[in-house]
């Protein structure tokens, strides 16, 4: 199992999208950094498994939230792809 950055981000206000993909390809688990600028709201942070969401944070700034998703990946047990941090 390994977290991988989504690409494909949907609707506007999502930023930064990682799916804990398990090795038959079935997503385990999803971590979102979502912006909420446009309704002059924060940065949020989210966790998500079996359609349950769990609510990681909010911050200030964009860098606070990228900090504190990259705090819960390197916190996780699964590995990260290599490429999907940038």
């Amino acid at each position: 199992m390994q977290w991988h950055r989504r690409r494909d981000l949907e609707g506007g206000k999502e930023l930064g999208v990682w799916l804990l993909v398990a090795d038959d390809g079935s997503v385990e688990r999803e971590l979102y950094v979502e912006s909420h600028e446009y309704r002059g709201g924060d940065f949020d942070v989210y966790t998500t498994a079996d359609d349950e969401w769990t609510h990681e944070g909010e911050f200030e700034t964009s860098e606070e939230a990228f900090a504190r998703a990259q705090a819960l990946l390197e916190s996780s047990s699964h590995a990260v792809e290599s490429d999907g941090l940038a």
